[in-house]
């Protein structure tokens, strides 16, 4: 677990992270208005509207959690991240009741391409908004699956999938690099 207090301080945090990712030149993650509330830092370069039991960098975790079948309230949490010098990472996860997007690119080593991955990284922002957006339409119309959630998972380190989870047997779609995009066609694909 991250190291700092888990103390809630609300637009303040808010305000931190905004300067954390202008200073990076990428956007900041959308926060919620019901998650902004909540938010606080939970690590030095980290935020989350809940508390979390690892760092934001063990993204397996987030992805079992899901997969795990417990019930797993709305939340975000997102920030810049890592371990040594070619392992850092900038992070989102955002879990709505009917999505949930699971993002992680590799940020902040000699190895990145910092302009191309600017883009990426807001360009996926964007497209989960629209991915969640969608979702939660599905659901308000009826055809969503009562009790699914559409998880979108990227990462720069452990591949990128989805899947509609909860389920007994899970069947994650692989996917190369478009993954939200993947999730969001399978989405409005619902009848």
């Amino acid at each position: 677990m991250d190291t700092t207090s888990n103390t809630p301080s609300g637009a303040t945090t808010l305000d931190s992270a905004r300067k954390l990712y202008q200073g990076e030149g990428l956007a900041l993650p959308p926060v919620p208005a019901a998650q902004a509330l909540r938010l606080r830092q939970v690590g030095a370069t980290a935020y989350a509207s809940r508390d979390l039991d690892w760092t934001l960098y063990d993204f397996a975790n987030f992805a079992d959690e899901l997969q795990s079948g417990k019930a797993v309230e709305p939340y975000v949490a997102f920030g810049l991240s890592g371990h040594g010098l070619a392992l850092q990472a900038a992070h989102y996860y955002a879990v709505t009741a009917h999505c949930a997007v699971l993002f992680q690119m590799q940020w902040g080593t000699p190895m990145n391409r910092p302009e191309q991955d600017r883009e990426r990284h807001d360009a996926v922002l964007a497209l989960a908004q629209k991915l969640q957006a969608a979702a939660g339409a599905q659901a308000a119309s009826g055809k969503l699956p009562a009790g699914q959630r559409m998880v979108a998972a990227e990462s720069s380190f452990h591949g990128s999938r989805w899947a509609w989870l909860p389920a007994d047997d899970p069947v994650w779609h692989p996917s190369r690099g478009g993954v939200i995009m993947d999730a969001l066609i399978a989405v409005k694909q619902l009848a």
